[in-house]
């Protein structure tokens, strides 16, 4: 009665131990179904090896080879848990141990050291592991993930801070700065202060600059009139309304009126958008 007591205690705390035993290797492979999956498979097979080898003669050579190698596929399989990106080393660990012990039994067999029924058991499930590795590690999750699941949060509307001042282009002191509230049509802009200076000069040049400053000025108008609103317009906006002038023209318009203080700007390059101050 008593060693039937000391029995059920032994099994008892066997189960129990072999609960904990499990309860570590899934924890080991936490949030790695594949892993864990390969490994259970293998612990399975190496428990049928270790089975067929046992009733195999204790000096039978082959005993000990064939448990070798099921110990190795084991360390394997767990080692799969360490992994971070791809399983290749511990995946060829493996078929080679499926490799040669499958050629094993199959000597076992012949040299009737183990029945046809067993081997063709073992033989099943050796090639049904290998066939699983050979095809699973390109169709699913073949390493653990490395980045925390906030890694990549938040958007990308970010827009870089204006460091960077564009030298302004020489310009003639004669224009005028444009208030935002000149109306369309007013062409002609004449700078008083300047009178001498036009008097002393040919007829043929002051004609060629008076026809710069309207030139300058009415582009200044249609650039203040697209921009009432709140509109924030690029330089391929404006050119839709200035005709006949490239787009550099513009640029150094639009310049001009930033360090006026007429517009603002924000962004760089061709990203650039201009609106009202």
């Amino acid at each position: 009665m008593d060693n039937q007591q000391q029995n059920n205690n032994l099994v008892n705390v066997n189960n129990q131990n072999n609960q904990v035993a499990k309860a570590d290797i899934e924890l080991l492979f936490s949030g790695d179904s594949y892993g864990l999956f390969v490994f259970k498979k293998t612990e399975k097979i190496v428990t049928a090896i270790y089975l067929l080898t046992g009733i195999m003669s204790d000096k039978e050579p082959m005993r000990e080879k064939l448990r070798a190698l099921a110990t190795e596929m084991l360390s394997s399989a767990l080692a799969m848990s360490e992994r971070v990106w791809g399983e290749e080393t511990y995946q060829k660990n493996l078929l080679a141990g499926i490799s040669e012990i499958s050629v094993l039994f199959g000597i076992a067999e012949t040299a009737k050291m183990m029945s046809k029924m067993n081997h063709t058991i073992i033989a099943r499930e050796l090639k049904n592991l290998s066939d699983f590795l050979i095809t699973s590690s390109s169709n699913y999750s073949s390493a653990k993930i490395a980045f925390p699941e906030n890694m990549f949060d938040g958007n990308y509307t970010y827009i870089p801070e204006q460091t960077y001042q564009p030298k302004l282009p020489e310009v003639q002191n004669s224009i005028s700065p444009v208030a935002p509230e000149i109306s369309k049509g007013q062409n002609n802009i004449k700078d008083n202060t300047k009178a001498k200076a036009v008097e002393s000069t040919p007829a043929k040049k002051i004609e060629e600059k008076n026809n710069n400053i309207s030139k300058d000025s009415n582009r200044q108008e249609i650039i203040v009139a697209m921009l009432k609103g709140g509109a924030k317009l690029t330089i391929k906006d404006f050119a839709k309304n200035i005709k006949n002038c490239s787009d550099k023209t513009i640029q150094r318009e639009l310049i001009l009126m930033v360090s006026k203080g007429i517009l603002k700007k924000e962004g760089e390059r061709r990203w650039s958008k201009y609106f009202l101050a």
